[in-house]
């Protein structure tokens, strides 16, 4: 018999996931070289989460896009599907700093650095995630949700419990990053590029409440929504032919959370093809 000469596609890995211990008396998260610990008292440089700025901006602006209920096939839920009403969707390569972090609305938690993270119903699990994985679309009919699709569509999420992507690979962990503008049709759309050892906390998110009646457009502007998607998280090695996947850690709800309408999960795609770039040297 002829040797399989052919390696699989490795979409995306589940590790096992283990509760964080107990927040109230472990409520300080430690960034050990893209490693979480889970402290009584703060270590290293404490920082604060970055509060909430809507006036800022970065990655590629799109305008009068549009946005609709997808029932999914197969499945007991609805998503968001977006129209960017181009060709090709943009997402900009950006190295991730505080600075280029708190744009979407995320802190960055450097090593050697700890934030005060007090969250009950949490779990940390480990990635792994193939290159091909922004290949893979979930909101397909069930029969289709292993198939190597020949584009990369825009996978985004946002939702009402605290997430924490850590980088802790010999390449940097590449997120998917957007910032919505619901009342006035207006996206940004950018990857940030979280070096080894560094990690991002994202806090909860909730859908804005409509601007008041007579609102200016700079009033509704300022109403936002950030939303992330990981399925790009390999993309840093795609410029290594020897190196096909990339394992991450990641804090996230519970089983018994992540189930529950407490859990505000919302899911957003637009399947325009999309292209996305390593940041500027």
């Amino acid at each position: 018999m002829a040797p399989n000469l052919f390696n699989p596609i490795v979409f995306i890995l589940d590790g096992s996931p283990f509760p964080l211990p107990d927040a109230k008396t472990y409520p300080y998260l430690y960034n050990h070289q893209g490693h979480p610990q889970h402290l009584h008292e703060p270590k290293g440089t404490l920082v604060e989460m970055a509060a909430q700025d809507p006036d800022l901006e970065r990655g590629i602006r799109y305008i009068d896009i549009g946005h609709k209920e997808k029932i999914v096939p197969d499945a007991s839920y609805a998503i968001t599907l977006f129209d960017f009403k181009v060709k090709e969707v943009h997402y900009q390569g950006l190295r991730a700093t505080p600075e280029t972090a708190h744009a979407f609305g995320m802190t960055l938690l450097k090593a050697g650095e700890c934030v005060r993270f007090d969250y009950e119903s949490l779990v940390c699990s480990q990635y792994t995630y193939g290159k091909w994985a922004g290949h893979q679309s979930p909101y397909l009919e069930a029969a289709r949700r292993r198939e190597l699709l020949t584009y990369n569509p825009t996978d985004l999420e946002f939702h009402h419990f605290p997430h924490v992507f850590f980088s802790q690979d010999s390449h940097p962990l590449v997120i998917s990053v957007a910032r919505w503008r619901p009342y006035v049709n207006e996206i940004s759309l950018a990857d940030l590029w979280i070096a080894p050892g560094d990690a991002i906390v994202l806090p909860s998110q909730v859908f804005p409440s409509p601007p008041r009646p007579g609102a200016s457009y700079a009033e509704a502007r300022r109403k936002i929504v950030d939303l992330h998607g990981n399925r790009n998280a390999a993309f840093a090695c795609w410029s290594d032919p020897a190196k096909p996947m990339l394992l991450t850690e990641t804090i996230l709800a519970n089983a018994s959370l992540m189930s529950s309408a407490e859990a505000g999960l919302h899911y957003h795609e637009e399947v325009t093809p999309t292209r996305h770039t390593p940041p500027l040297a």
